[in-house]
Parts: structure tokens; C-alpha cells; sequence
């Protein structure tokens, strides 16, 4: 019979929470930037450094986040990472030279999201949710959008209300009111633990879920030794690269060349917090649709949606209609929602097992090497260039290269799965 409440909604609201501020205090970065530039005068790159920092730790932390999550647990290790972004911010409002601030938001902070990232998020999520994987991975990650159309505009409002100093603070504490006591007090690891199984399913469906061919011995062999001597992990991990790449040019500059556009700093953020708004239903929809037709056919539309939304961003200037803008805002927003719950589900569906943990933290390091790269090279390339096109551009390569890395890596599962028959 089934329970008449199933623990992992509450697991996907924890999550939805995590990812809120995760995802909200990386894309806020933006319009911090933005202020950062003004007040120390820095180059584009330069500034752009505190998230290269702040990525390749994030990068550095994930297998031991990933290890930490299998031995350890969820409650034990998550109130860690939401310690560790409101100390990080808090500092931040602090730092008084690019050194300070390199240690606040690129290391604290950096290990905060780490924590509470991708990897955690997406193991615990593959522990509760099996034949639901896909829609699961999608509702939790809505909290990226969440966190984007509610954070990084309350950074713009409390800058121009307060200054970078006072935003970064009240952020910090925000976090820490809202990460450590819900991570602490309501965290599960798995189904069991509460007497569930997974999807909330009775034993029967689960008993004839094995039977179709997904049975436990053939996803408990995964273990770190092994994936990494597979293709799918490196497939995966040029995947992971090239969309951190492609996400955090945009994230990282969209709101600088809006404004170097001749935008004013408002309307910049309002639309990045838009494109923030349309990942809400955009991570849910394309989870949904990946259950249905494919992870692969999901993400390839997905990516057509991406690349038009990001070539028109990179053509936009103040000759063009608000609306265009905001648009453009829109596809973009709706299409790279699929990123994170087609390659959480995909390394889910691929990895499974009791060491999912410690493979997830692996493969995370190509997205943080991903991200570091690209919050440099848009930056980088705008001090060569003198404008953000060449970057954007190259945002438009990696979104392809993101598609043809999950075809591939599902192709080889596929081939996996025939021979097995």
C-alpha cells in the first residue's frame, strides 16, 4: 500500500531551497560585478577573476563533497555549506581590497556552493527518485530560477539603496537564517532510512521495475576505479566543461554588456532575473520531457532554444525594442534550464549506485573548470575585443558541445543495455 505521504517531497523542497541560494548568490555576482568595477576601477578581467577563483574551488571541493556525501550523509554535511555561503558573504561585505574579496566570495563562499551544489543535490535526488528521475532533477532545480529572478534583482535594489557592502551582508545573513536550520533538522539520505522506497512506490512496482532489467547488481558495480576507466565519464566531463563554459559567460557578463550596450543598470538586471524567472517552470518542463522522449531528444531542442536565445543577447543594443530584449531573455532562459537535469539524470541513469556521490564529485570538476574558464575568457576577450560578442559567440560553440557530449554518453549506454540482452 502507499504511504499515505511520501518523505521525498519534502527531500525536493530542501533541495529547491538549497539551489535557490546556490544558483541566486552565483548569478547576484553579476550585478556585484558591475559595482565592483566602478568602485575599485579594476579591468574586466581582473574582476572577473573572483569567479574564476570562486569556480575553480568549487571545481577543487566537489570530489570531496561527493565522498563526504556518501560517508557522511546529507544532514551532517549540507548545514556545513550554508554556514559556509553566509560567512563567505558576510566577509564579503567586509573586503576592502580584491585579495579579501578573493577569499570571501572565491574561496568561502565557493566551498558554501560547493556543499550545497550540483553534486549533493543530484546524488540525494537519485537516492529518492529512480523511474521519476528526470522530473525530480527538474523540480529541484527550479530553485536556480528562483534564486536568479529573486536574488539577483534584490542585489541591484539593495546596491543602488545601500551599496555592494551592505547587499553582500544582508544576503549572508539571509543564507544563514534560511540553509542551516532546514538542512540540519530535515535532511534524509535515502528512503529507507524512513521505511519508503524510492518514487514512493509500493514494493510491487519496485519488484516489477527489476524486473524490466534495472536491477540493483547492475548499478551497484559502478564504483569510482571503474567509472573513470569508462567513456561515459569523460564524455561527460568534456560535456560538464564546455557547459559551465557557456553558462557562466553569460551569467558572469550579461549584465556588463547590457549596460555596456547603453541599458541601464535596472532594466540589465531585470533581465537577467528574467531569464532567471523562465528557468522556474523551464527545469520542470524539460525533466518532464526528458522521462518521456529521451534525454537526448530533450536536450538537443533544448540547445536549438539556448543557442537562438543567446546569438540574439549577443546582438541587442539600444536600438532595439525592450521587448526584444526581453524576449531573447526568455528563449535563453528556457532553453539551458535543461543543462543541469538532463546531466544530473543522465549521470544518475548512467552511475547509479551507492558510490553515486563520489562519481558525481568527480565529474563536477569539468563543470567548475568549465565555469572558472568562461567568467575569465568573457572578461578577457572584452579587453581585447572591446565588446562581448566574441564571447558570447564562443557561448554559442560550448551549448553545442554540451548537446553532442550527452548524445554521445547516452549512445553508449544504449550499446551497453543491448549487449546485456
Amino acid at each position: 500500500m502507499r504511504p499515505a505521504f511520501f518523505y521525498g517531497y519534502v527531500i525536493l523542497a530542501l533541495s529547491f531551497s538549497n539551489t535557490t541560494f546556490v544558483r541566486g548568490v552565483s548569478g547576484a555576482f553579476s550585478v556585484f560585478y558591475v559595482a565592483l568595477l566602478e568602485d575599485f576601477g579594476w579591468s574586466h578581467g581582473v574582476g572577473a577573476s573572483i569567479v574564476s577563483i570562486n569556480s575553480l574551488v568549487y571545481a577543487l571541493v566537489s570530489p570531496l563533497v561527493g565522498w563526504a556525501f556518501d560517508r557522511l550523509g546529507p544532514r551532517a554535511l549540507m548545514p556545513l555549506g550554508g554556514l559556509l555561503i553566509g560567512s563567505g558573504l558576510l566577509m564579503s561585505g567586509l573586503s576592502r581590497s580584491l585579495w579579501e574579496l578573493l577569499l570571501a566570495y572565491g574561496v568561502v563562499v565557493a566551498m558554501g556552493q560547493g556543499v550545497l551544489g550540483f553534486v549533493s543535490q543530484s546524488a540525494l535526488i537519485s537516492h529518492w527518485f529512480i523511474r521519476r528521475r528526470g522530473t525530480a532533477m527538474g523540480l529541484a532545480t527550479m530553485g536556480q530560477g528562483f534564486g536568479m529572478l529573486l536574488l539577483v534583482p534584490l542585489a541591484q535594489f539593495l546596491i543602488s539603496l545601500a551599496g555592494w557592502r551592505a547587499a553582500f551582508m544582508v544576503l549572508g545573513g539571509v543564507s544563514l537564517c534560511a540553509l542551516v536550520p532546514t538542512n540540519a533538522f530535515l535532511q534524509s539520505r535515502s528512503p529507507s532510512e524512513v521505511g519508503q522506497l524510492p518514487d514512493g512506490d509500493p514494493p510491487s512496482v519496485v519488484d516489477g521495475y527489476k524486473a524490466r532489467g534495472h536491477k540493483p547488481s547492475q548499478i551497484q558495480r559502478w564504483t569510482l576505479k571503474a567509472a573513470l576507466r569508462s567513456f561515459p565519464f569523460w564524455t561527460i566531463t568534456v560535456g560538464h566543461l564546455a557547459l559551465g563554459t557557456g553558462l557562466y559567460i553569460f551569467y558572469t557578463h550579461v549584465v556588463a554588456h547590457l549596460v555596456h550596450e547603453g541599458f541601464e543598470r535596472l532594466f540589465a538586471a531585470l533581465a537577467l532575473g528574467l531569464i532567471g524567472f523562465v528557468r522556474i517552470p523551464g527545469t520542470s518542463l524539460w525533466g518532464v520531457i526528458s522521462d518521456r522522449l529521451g534525454r537526448d531528444t530533450a536536450y538537443g531542442w533544448s540547445v536549438v532554444i539556448t543557442v537562438a536565445g543567446a546569438a540574439g543577447l549577443a546582438m541587442v543594443n539600444p536600438s532595439f525594442p525592450r521587448w526584444f530584449v526581453y524576449a531573447v531573455a526568455v528563449l535563453f532562459g528556457l532553453g539551458h534550464a535543461a543543462g543541469n537535469p538532463t546531466y544530473g539524470a543522465v549521470i544518475g541513469d548512467i552511475f547509479g549506485g551507492s558510490h553515486v556521490g563520489t562519481i558525481f564529485g568527480f565529474l563536477e570538476i569539468g563543470f567548475g573548470i568549465g565555469m572558472a574558464l568562461g567568467s575569465w575568457l568573457g572578461g578577457a576577450l572584452f579587453d581585447v575585443t572591446g565588446s562581448y560578442h566574441w564571447a558570447f559567440g564562443l557561448g554559442v560553440v560550448t551549448f553545442t558541445a554540451s548537446y553532442l557530449a550527452v548524445r554521445a554518453s547516452i549512445n553508449w549506454q544504449r550499446r551497453q543495455e543491448d549487449w546485456s540482452r
